[in-house]
């Protein structure tokens, strides 16, 4: 049986080696995630990161237990590794401290604060010792006095306990508070009482900032250090906990600093304990949103290639030498396309000359002019040309609605104009600027229109569909990769052999329902709001596709949440955390100095919904539309809309104008 190099997709399933070794890290323009996280600055950071973004990857790859992987591969010793770094990273996964215990069962929130506060004391207090035994049998704490260490430690408890004088002896102790608690919290009803019966030794952020605050002032190694406190996954926290994390973030000391990671969803609170304060992005904290930063980044695709060469160099696969990966993916050309679409019969392949006719005959004219009008259109030896021309006939159509008559002169121009432009590519032809435009989304409408899947594939594509997370390309890949091994019992990637269209479409398919699935809202409330994905989705396909769409490549959408009714802003804003919807950039507004948010679909969703991965032309969408979209109780009036607008796209071209903007991003 083969290894999938794909088959692991989440940090969390990796051993501290396994993280290094699967470590990729950005280019040297940003100074790599180091520059991004800044883990040698004392400013507090929230690092706000989707699933598959690279977030728990990048927090653990600067916690001590890295470090100390790093100083070993370097065959560097310890104490002279470490000591040019200026922290020692504690990794602290809020999900394993299984916070739900402290609610609920009757108990008073205040009294499961408490509790909650003093079990984080112990637990973080435990992993900063822990570093501590392994510092000193590394030979890094020379000369550390460790039973005065451990004697003022100690001294930092309400009621300091007799008889402990080394770090294994304490963490000991450490880990029995933490056994009774988790026993009285587990088992106090069972026992007739009315709350757990815990006496508690410490008050809030004692062992926090008071281990990092002794530890710079009594031993050398940590004289120009500061403990770096990884908080991960700070979702599985209620508000209530929220708002110690929050707490120690404001009051921190100089010898400790946070970082603390976060789905987008995940924040519930800015305020400390007891509601006092509230914490604020560039104040108190810096915020990072990591996938944002991603998407935006100008290196992505060489980031996501690096991760995926990483992964196959240490797959044991055998892979050709200098091989280069965009090599290792079949890839379609749109000439390909073309030959495939134009190889069927004309049925399928000029459906749309068929349509044309259909439609001509709906207008004031002549059987004779009709046939005329086609004779003038048809280019069968260049269907791209052809579908062209047809796309120009349906403007004229529109233009002269009152005038059909002028339809036979205006075919002739068109004739014309595709002989020209055939001949020597013109660029003072209708084709030309037609096509300047609109040659993708005529390519994509003839595979549509000819039964042939519009291409996804190919490296750069792949890239660009997993939208700044890349979980998503490796989730990908890891089901196209099964996929080809198992229906050919061939190796994908061994000694070059490509991986096929085929298994890359199963691949994006998988993800797709992956994404679902990974994505679930928990809310009943919210259980439809991916309803509204369906609705942009559907809506942006049939604009892209209509006889004339007011645009080229139309994947991208305006609004202004803001001024939303509340229920179909609560679904923008839910769907936007959970990353269904992402936003692009600002753009300014022609013949204004405003600005407007731009957003579009998670690009896996691009296969689906048949749209193109490029920028281009966007829906703007007013606050009384928008409203239809997102306010999921307004289905009716939504189809309405749609149908509405879509009469002003294809023929005979009635209903409401649509008011829009041109927008175009060449990249």
């Amino acid at each position: 049986m083969v290894n999938n190099p794909f088959d692991i997709t989440k940090a969390v399933d990796y051993t501290d080696a396994e993280i290094y070794k699967y470590w990729v890290d950005l280019g040297n323009e940003n100074q790599g995630f180091e520059g991004l996280i800044k883990p040698d600055t004392l400013m507090p950071m929230i690092i706000v990161g989707s699933k598959g973004s690279g977030k728990t990857h990048v927090m653990k790859y600067f916690s001590y237990e890295l470090q100390k992987i790093r100083c070993m591969a370097q065959s560097a010793s310890m104490q002279e590794e470490l000591a040019r770094e200026k922290f020692i990273g504690i990794y602290i996964r809020c999900s394993g401290f299984n916070s739900d215990k402290f609610s609920g069962k009757g108990v008073s929130s205040e009294l499961w604060s408490i509790l909650h506060s003093y079990f984080w004391e112990l637990w973080v207090g435990e992993r900063l010792v822990n570093v501590l035994i392994d510092l000193l049998n590394s030979g890094s704490l020379e000369g550390v006095n460790e039973t005065e260490i451990v004697h003022d430690i100690l001294g930092m408890f309400l009621k300091p306990k007799a008889g402990i004088g080394t770090f294994k002896e304490l963490n000991s102790y450490l880990l029995d508070l933490q056994r009774d608690v988790d026993y009285q919290v587990q088992n106090f009803m069972f026992m007739g009482q009315e709350c757990p019966q815990i006496e508690v030794l410490l008050n809030t952020a004692k062992l926090t900032y008071d281990i990092p605050a002794l530890l710079k002032r009594k031993i050398s190694f940590f004289k120009n250090k500061y403990i770096l406190y990884l908080i991960d996954e700070l979702e599985n926290f209620s508000a209530d906990q929220q708002q110690l994390i929050q707490t120690l973030i404001r009051e921190k000391p100089v010898a400790c600093t946070f970082r603390v990671g976060t789905r987008p969803y995940g924040i519930r609170t800015f305020k400390t304990l007891r509601g006092v304060e509230e914490n604020h992005d560039g104040s108190e904290f810096e915020g990072v949103i990591l996938d944002e930063f991603l998407r935006n980044y100008k290196y992505y695709p060489e980031y996501v290639t690096k991760i995926l060469e990483n992964r196959l160099r240490n797959s044991g696969i055998s892979l050709p030498r200098d091989f280069r990966l965009k090599d290792l993916f079949a890839e379609q050309s749109n000439a390909e396309i073309l030959e495939m679409v134009a190889a069927k019969k004309d049925k399928q392949s000029r459906s749309y000359m068929n349509k044309l006719k259909v439609d001509l005959r709906k207008l004031p004219l002549s059987e004779e002019d009709i046939t005329s009008i086609l004779e003038n259109i048809a280019y069968p030896n260049n269907i791209l040309v052809e579908r062209t021309s047809v796309m120009l006939m349906y403007s004229a159509i529109k233009e002269n609605k009152d005038s059909p008559t002028e339809l036979l002169e205006v075919s002739r121009e068109i004739s014309r104009s595709a002989y020209a432009y055939s001949g020597s590519k013109c660029k003072d032809t209708l084709h030309a600027t037609k096509l300047d435009k609109f040659k993708q989304d005529l390519i994509d409408n003839l595979a549509r229109e000819g039964r042939v899947d519009i291409p996804y594939n190919g490296l750069e594509k792949l890239i660009d569909l997993s939208c700044g997370t890349p979980r998503t390309i490796l989730c990908l890949l890891k089901a196209a990769f099964n996929n080809q091994y198992f229906n050919t019992g061939k190796v994908p990637f061994e000694e070059g052999r490509k991986l096929s269209v085929k298994s890359q479409r199963i691949g994006i398919e998988s993800t797709h329902d992956w994404f679902f699935e990974e994505n679930r809202i928990p809310s009943v409330a919210h259980a439809r709001a991916t309803d509204a994905v369906m609705r942009i989705g559907d809506y942006l396909r049939s604009v892209r596709f209509s006889d004339l769409p007011p645009q080229c490549s139309i994947n991208i959408f305006t609004l202004n949440a803001s001024e939303l009714s509340p229920k179909a802003r609560d679904v923008f804003e839910l769907l936007l955390s959970y990353s269904y919807i992402v936003q692009t950039d600002e753009r300014r507004q022609i013949n204004s100095d405003n600005k407007t948010h731009v957003y579009r679909l998670n690009t896996i969703f691009s296969p689906k919904y048949e749209l193109a991965l490029s920028k281009r032309g966007a829906i703007n969408l007013s606050v009384a539309d928008a409203e239809l979209f997102f306010n999921i109780e307004k289905k009716d009036e939504y189809e309405k809309f749609v149908t509405n607008k879509l009469r002003g796209y294809n023929f005979p071209f009635g209903g409401k104008k649509e008011q829009s903007q041109l927008l175009f991003d060449l990249f």
